[in-house]
This record gives structure tokens, C-alpha cells and sequence, in this order.
């Protein structure tokens, strides 16, 4: 056998890189890859009772697993709990006692005798959780929150279902799940799959017993408990139902009335027919965005709305990517989180293919429009597939949703229609209820069309980042040629794509369409036409993610903005005007301003012409205080707002601030681009608008964030006021903002500047997702002067909601790289280095000894 002085080596090495930490040479880990399985879990089934009063379930977990090898112990993650027991059963013999070890991290089995591999084993586990930090979220009125409901909910996305279920938490592993739920009446438990029954109890109490019987991941698995509403529909004989606090039960109809006519669209469209018993919404307090727990989605409350919020805001897209969540990553499932794009980007591309269906081409186009500036921005530089994270929520960014839908959209331009939903339909039969990399997708595609697509792959999934391109054209008259110059500007390597153009006469003729397969760097292409074009489209369908630029004749610009089919199209030309405001360009987006019909098109307009600050600019702004759209109504507002020593514009603006208007978020943004340009102190008007009631506290968010802007020091008590407990949410998060723009103001004094500061660290505490970004958001602003707070910010980078903890990681990088105590002395740097020499020097000496140990090994063995 080898030596056994190696080890200490190894442990001595270590000690020095844990006392010592060196300086961070890089953001990324070793390569992830999917996690070892020593067994196959195949069912959990929890036995729980909940108490929402002392935050606690006291549960019994039974895991039925087979070994896949032989195996001595069995790890499971299981995070904080307090194990009471554990007792192993094989074969339906006696459950006996089983020796653990629990570090808070790992729950280890060490099984009496091996389990050899094949062989079935049952673990029973008796433990209790109180208030995790993550996973299992408790909320009860308190001096922080006193309007608070009881409630729990559970979210387990990424690996935070091991803070109450002992499990396999990797996404690799897939097993039925049950759970059996206990808790005070009127309170009603949801989890996943079938209801198999709800029996009231003589003590107060109701059981529920939920049964998933088909496999899943076990970061799908929820639990929430509350007092809801429900509202249920069918769909195919199964239940639809919609949980809501009463006080919503009114905005049912706004947020969910499109539902079953998407579970028939995707059904219909994918080929296979939704997967589950049935699909419950939940819409939880506190809770962030939505979470696709397989059968049971959980929401935002704040996705429910009123009739007025109506007339600009849905829930169609949260609906729809949830919903679509249902197939792509609780029937099909990403086996490694490097891979989540499988997931998050199926879900996003199909929120826009269901825009496409129930509000025509003109809405998915602008919908994939503002997709890419997320994609492009996002997979700057990472790819999608990246195996190098630290943690896996690095993964659910720009590059898993935008761009991940974005290559879908691409495959679709190329294949076409139909082979494009033939390899969606191949691709989900083929994997539904299986784990899969980004390698099943392509060989999908390459099965079901026989094209080759490794190159796709490579430049889209493999590399990060976009093309950059420049398109310029010319007309050659004496050759009837147009001229393409086409290159590709960005520093890295050539992307290979089809770059189409269409070239439209002023004559009916037919369009003409050229397509280019794009190589290199720069390619210049000749295009015989019978005459000049009227309007020359490049890239007309939207088929490549990339940040284009045009170079050609301001007729051709006139033409694209006043006729293109597509609006994206259209906005461009309005953009590129805008970039050079001269006084025609300033009359020609006036004039189509009031012809426009599409309102994005109309925003791009209005934010074209606030590059301008002439009168016909103005006017043309205040005559689109009319459009009827109240997008584009905003848009044309918010833009007026950079108008100042304008007094038309401060008169229209106070008389639609006094008027008010239909829709919430125009009065909103009247409110503030009227405090921007009024020429005199806006304070007592806009603590008079405090008054004014709107759903989500839309109004008086708005108000509070002007005061903040413009009020001066003498309206921060009125901030602090709006920041304390019993203050609606939304409220108390603008009134944070205010306070941080009142702080950079530099017009408080130290001791009211440590005042303020220390109300917007106080919102950190346990209180709403909503607030805590806020207040994270704030202390980030300002930098250093935050210090004290780090703590509270370190913890709710580790514990808080996805979102949540991505921006305490931010906000804690941003306050200790601006601090002094960051900024390390040359002489500390000195000494790092040299330690980390000498650490590799002790390096070089284990290998040197475990090298000899094993040729001393060797020789053994052969004798």
C-alpha cells in the first residue's frame, strides 16, 4: 500500500489556504458536471405538520432508494434540520435504528452492512425545521411586517429544497414525491400532483395528501400553506384552479382568464398534451416571479391586477413562461444546471410564441426585439453553456432566458415551420421524463432534418457573445448592381449565419430576396436587380441575434420608418433619426408620430424626438399627450419630462397631473416628468398627491420618488414616515428610493445622513423581497457609507430568494471594493504573494511524494 505520510502533506497544505486565503484569481470554479448518483432515489414521502404560528414543520421522511453500486453510506443534502431519528427497512422486514452523522450540511446514513448494488433500501427520517433560511419560507405578522399573513411556501429552485426535504438535491435525480400535510384550518395546503384526499380533523386541523405519481426533479417539489381564494376551471377533464388572497380574488379574471386556452395552444403546438393531474396557480405573499413546481406553479401577488392596471399591464407572459415550464423542465429536465437554458430558454422563447398566437406577428416581433438587448447584453461574456460557475445561480441570467430563447427562434427561422415543430415534438417524446444537455437538442435536430448543426451550436451555445455586423449598401446604377459590404466589427471570430435581404421597388414587382451564407469577417456581395430599390431590408424576418447597423441613402431610412411590415424595422429607422436630430429629421418623426399606427413604434418615435429640444419637437410631443395607447401615452409623457424651461410643457403636464388619467402608470409618469420640469419648488403639490389611492400603490410610489428627487432635506421626515412598518410595501420601497436620491443629493447633514442610512438598512431585515431589493439597491448607491450593513447584506446573499441574493452579492462587492479596508497595502500584497510561493513550493513536494509512494505501491503489488 502507498505511503502514509502523504496525507498529512495534504492536510498541512490545505490549513495554510484556509488561514491564509490568496488573492481571488477568478470568479469560476473547476468544471461542473452532473453529480454522482451511488443510488436511485425513487420516491420521497413526507409526512408533515405545519405550524404557521412558530414557523416550524415536524416531519418523517420516507425515501425508497436502490442501490446503483455497492454502497456503505448514503449522503443526503439536508441543511439546519434537527434529525431525531433515523431507521432503515429493507425487503419488508423491521425498520431498524440507523447510526447518522449530521454536519448541517450532509445527513450520511452509515448502513450497518453494504448495500449491494440493485438492492432496495427504505430510510425514515424524524426531524424538524423552524424558520429556515432558505427553501421552506414562513411569513406572520410582526413589528416589521404587521400586515403580513400567515403563510409558508416553499421554493426549491436552485438546490434550497434540502433547508426541509432530505433528498438528492442535484437535477439529475428524478423520483415520484407524496406529501402528507397537516395543518390549522381555514388554512389549505397545495404541493404537487393528484389530491388524494382532504380530511378534516377533531383537533382544528385539516390533512392534505398530495400524490405526484409521475417522476420529477427535486427542486420541483412544493409546499404552501395559507388562507387562499380558489377559483377552478377543466381543462381535457382536468383541474385548473387559482389560489389568491381574498382581498385579489376580484383580479382573478385579469391574470389567469388565458390559461386553458394556452394549455391547448402548447398541446397542440409541442404535440404532446400537458403532462400533470392537473395545474394549480398560487399567488403568495412575498414570493418573487414565479416558480414552475411541477403541476403547482407559485406567483407573484404581484401579477394580479385591477381593471384600471388592466389597460397597460397583463400577466400573459408570467403565465405563459410558467406554464411552458410545465414541458420544458418539470417533463423534460436540464441534468445540469450549465445546461438550465433547456429549461429557462424553451419557457421564455414560448411566452412569445404565445404573443404570437393570441396578439399577431407585430407583438412577437417587438416581444424577440427587446428579448435581444437582454441576450446580447447577458451572453457578453459567458457562454450559455458554462460549466465554470461558482454557484448555480450565476446561471439563471441574461444567457439561460433571452438568449436561450433567441436560439431557439434561430433554429426556427432555419428549419422553417414545419421541421421545427417536428423537432420540438421528437425532442420531447423523446427525453419527457429524463434529464438532458444541450447535446440531446442538436442530435434532435440533426435525427429529425439531417443537417448538420455542430457549427450552430458551437458559435451560439459554446461562445459567448454576438456578431456585431455593419451592412453597407450602394446602388450601382450603371450596373443595375446593389452593393452589400457586410462585416462583422466585433474582436472575436466570425460567426457563421443565413443574413437575408429583401429588396422592395416602388412598383408592385415582387420583392426580391437574397440570401447570404456569412463566414467571415468581411464579405461584400453583388446583386443584380431590373432597378433601384425603394427600400432595402436587411435581415427583414428577424433571424439572427445580432447588434446591426445600417449604412445607406436617408430614402431608404424614410421608407423603412413609413412602410416596413415589420415594426422592429420601424423603430430602427426612428432610432437612427433620432442619433442625428437635425431639423428635418425632427419634422419627419413629428409627422409620423401622428400617423404610426403600432405603439411601439410610437415609443421609439417619442424617444427619438426628445434628442431634439426644438419647438417642432415639443409640439409634436405635447400633440401625442392624445395617442390612444397608454404605452406609447407614457412614452410620450416620460419623454416630455427632459422638456425644462419649457412652460407649455410644465402647463400640460400639471393639467394631467390634476386631471389624472385611465391608466395608472401614465398619471404615474406625469407625476414625475412634472416635478422635472416645474420651475418652482413641486413639494406642496406633490404631498397634497399623497392622497391619491391606485392598485400596487402605482400613484403615491410615484409621488415619493419625486419628493425624494426634488423636495430637499425638508422632506425627509415625510420619507422616513412612508419607510416604516405598517406602510404599504410598495410605498415603503419608493420611499427608500427617495432617501437614496436624497443622500447623493448631498444636502443632509452627517447625523441625518446616518439617520437615513440606517432606515434603509433596517428594511433589509425580514421583510418583502420587494423592499429588501429596494434597500439593497439603495446601500449599493452608496457604497462605503453602507459598510455597517454588510452583514445583514451577507446574510441575505446567502439565504434570500434568487433575486434577491444575486443582489446582495452585488451590493456587497460594490460597498467593499469602494471601501479603504478593500484596498490592500503593498506590503499584505507582498506577503500573499510570497505565501502562495510557498505553497506551491509545498505543492511540488506531495507530488514529488505521492509520486514515490505510488511506484513504491507498484513494486508491492508485484511482489
Amino acid at each position: 500500500m502507498p505511503p502514509r505520510s502523504v496525507p498529512p502533506f495534504r492536510v498541512a497544505l490545505l490549513a495554510v489556504s484556509l488561514l491564509v486565503p490568496l488573492p481571488a484569481r477568478s470568479d469560476e470554479s473547476a468544471p461542473h458536471f452532473a453529480a454522482d448518483r451511488p443510488v436511485d432515489m425513487k420516491h420521497i414521502r413526507l409526512d408533515m405538520r405545519i405550524d404557521l404560528k412558530a414557523k416550524s414543520a415536524q416531519s418523517r421522511a420516507t425515501l425508497d432508494m436502490a442501490a446503483l453500486r455497492d454502497v456503505r453510506h448514503i449522503a443526503l443534502d439536508a441543511v439546519d434540520f434537527k434529525v431525531q431519528s433515523v431507521r432503515i427497512q429493507q425487503q419488508g422486514g423491521e425498520a431498524i435504528p440507523c447510526d447518522f452523522d449530521h454536519d448541517g450540511e450532509k445527513l450520511v446514513l452509515n448502513l450497518p452492512e453494504p448495500l449491494p448494488a440493485g438492492a432496495e433500501l427504505t430510510a425514515l427520517i424524524d426531524y424538524a425545521v423552524t424558520d429556515p433560511d432558505a427553501g421552506l419560507h414562513f411569513f406572520a405578522p410582526s413589528d416589521d411586517e404587521p400586515d403580513a399573513p400567515y403563510v409558508v411556501w416553499s421554493q426549491g429552485q436552485a438546490i434550497t429544497n434540502r433547508y426541509w426535504v432530505p433528498c438528492f438535491d442535484h437535477p439529475n435525480e428524478m423520483q415520484t414525491t407524496e406529501i402528507i400535510a397537516t395543518a390549522d384550518a381555514p388554512n389549505i395546503v397545495i404541493s404537487n400532483g393528484r389530491l388524494v384526499s382532504k380530511k378534516p380533523n377533531p383537533d382544528g386541523t385539516t390533512t392534505y395528501h398530495w400524490s405526484q405519481e409521475q417522476p420529477h426533479v427535486v427542486y420541483l417539489m412544493t409546499l404552501v400553506v395559507g388562507q387562499f381564494v380558489s377559483q377552478t376551471e377543466h381543462w381535457r377533464g382536468r383541474p385548473v384552479t387559482y389560489h389568491v388572497p381574498e382581498v385579489h380574488k376580484d383580479k382573478i379574471k385579469n391574470s389567469f382568464a388565458s390559461t386553458t386556452r394556452m394549455m391547448e395552444f402548447f398541446s397542440r403546438k409541442i404535440g404532446v398534451e400537458y403532462p400533470w393531474d392537473k395545474y394549480d396557480q398560487v399567488c403568495c405573499y412575498n414570493f418573487g416571479g414565479g416558480m414552475e413546481n411541477t403541476s403547482a406553479t407559485t406567483l407573484t401577488e404581484g401579477t394580479l391586477h385591477d381593471d384600471r392596471a388592466h389597460l397597460d399591464q397583463d400577466s400573459e407572459g408570467l403565465v405563459a413562461h410558467e406554464l411552458a415550464h410545465q414541458w420544458w423542465g418539470d417533463l423534460v429536465t436540464c441534468r445540469e444546471w450549465a445546461h438550465i437554458w433547456l429549461n429557462e430558454g424553451f419557457a421564455t422563447y414560448f411566452e412569445a410564441l404565445w404573443a404570437e398566437h393570441s396578439q399577431g406577428p407585430d407583438e412577437f416581433a417587438v416581444n424577440l426585439h427587446r428579448k435581444a438587448r437582454g441576450a446580447i447584453e447577458g451572453g457578453r461574456d459567458k457562454p450559455i453553456v458554462w460549466q465554470n460557475y461558482t454557484d448555480p445561480d450565476q446561471q439563471f441570467d441574461g444567457r439561460a432566458y433571452p438568449k436561450g430563447a433567441w436560439v431557439l427562434h434561430m433554429i426556427r427561422r432555419r428549419l422553417g415551420d414545419d421541421l421545427f415543430w417536428k423537432v420540438i415534438n421528437t425532442y420531447c417524446t423523446r427525453h419527457r421524463h429524463q434529464n438532458v444537455e444541450t447535446i440531446d437538442l442538436r442530435r434532435a435536430i440533426e435525427d429529425v432534418t439531417g443537417r448538420s448543426f455542430g457549427r450552430f451550436f458551437h458559435d451560439w451555445t459554446e461562445r459567448p457573445g454576438a456578431p456585431e455586423v455593419t451592412v453597407e449598401y450602394k446602388w450601382q446604377p450603371d450596373d443595375m448592381l446593389a452593393a452589400l459590404d457586410v462585416r462583422q466589427t466585433q474582436k472575436e471570430d466570425a460567426f457563421a449565419f443565413p443574413l437575408t435581404f429583401e429588396f422592395r421597388f416602388e412598383s408592385d414587382d415582387l420583392p426580391h430576396v437574397f440570401t447570404a451564407d456569412i463566414t467571415d469577417k468581411r464579405e461584400k456581395f453583388y446583386v443584380s436587380l431590373k432597378r433601384r430599390p425603394s427600400m432595402v431590408r436587411v435581415d427583414p424576418n428577424q433571424a439572427v441575434l445580432m447588434t446591426l447597423r445600417e449604412k445607406k441613402s436617408r430614402d431608404l431610412w424614410i421608407a423603412q420608418l413609413e412602410a416596413d411590415p415589420n415594426p422592429v424595422r420601424r423603430i430602427q429607422a426612428a432610432e437612427h433619426f433620432g442619433e442625428s436630430p437635425d431639423a428635418g429629421h425632427t419634422d419627419l418623426l413629428a409627422k409620423r408620430l401622428a400617423m404610426e399606427p403600432f405603439w411601439a413604434v410610437q415609443e421609439a418615435i417619442a424617444a427619438a424626438l426628445g434628442a431634439s429640444d426644438s419647438p417642432a419637437a415639443r409640439d409634436a410631443l405635447l400633440k401625442g399627450l392624445t395617442l390612444e395607447n397608454p404605452r406609447a401615452r407614457r412614452k410620450v409623457v416620460e419623454t416630455l419630462g427632459g422638456f425644462r424651461d419649457e412652460p407649455e410643457v410644465e402647463k400640460a403636464l400639471f393639467a394631467l397631473v390634476r386631471k389624472g388619467d385611465p391608466s395608472y402608470r401614465v398619471e404615474a409618469e406625469a407625476i414625475r416628468a412634472w416635478a422635472d420640469v416645474c420651475a418652482g419648488n413641486p413639494t406642496d403639490e406633490l404631498t397634497k398627491l399623497l392622497s391619491r389611492d391606485s392598485d400596487q400603490e402605482i400613484i403615491r410610489s410615484a409621488v415619493l420618488e419625486s419628493l425624494g428627487a426634488h423636495g430637499g432635506k425638508a422632506v425627509l421626515d415625510t420619507l422616513l414616515d412612508w419607510m416604516k412598518p405598517g406602510r404599504p410595501i410598495a410605498c415603503r420601497a419608493a420611499a427608500v428610493t427617495a432617501a437614496a436620491s436624497l443622500l447623493e443629493s448631498g444636502e443632509l447633514g452627517d447625523t441625518a445622513r446616518e439617520r437615513t442610512t440606517d432606515a434603509i438598512a433596517a428594511c433589509l431585515r425580514k421583510t418583502t423581497r420587494r423592499l429588501q431589493g429596494a434597500a439593497l439597491r439603495a446601500l449599493e448607491q452608496l457604497g462605503p457609507d453602507a459598510k455597517d450593513a454588510l452583514p445583514e447584506i451577507d446574510r441575505l446573499a446567502r439565504t434570500g430568494q434568487l433575486r434577491t441574493r444575486a443582489a446582495a452579492r452585488r451590493a456587497a462587492e460594490t460597498i467593499r471594493s469602494a471601501s479603504p479596508a478593500a484596498r490592500q497595502p503593498d506590503e499584505i500584497a507582498k506577503r500573499l504573494s510570497k505565501l502562495e510561493r510557498e505553497n506551491e513550493s509545498l505543492r511540488e513536494r506531495i507530488e514529488e511524494l505521492e509520486a514515490k509512494g505510488k511506484a513504491a505501491a507498484g513494486t508491492a503489488a508485484a511482489q
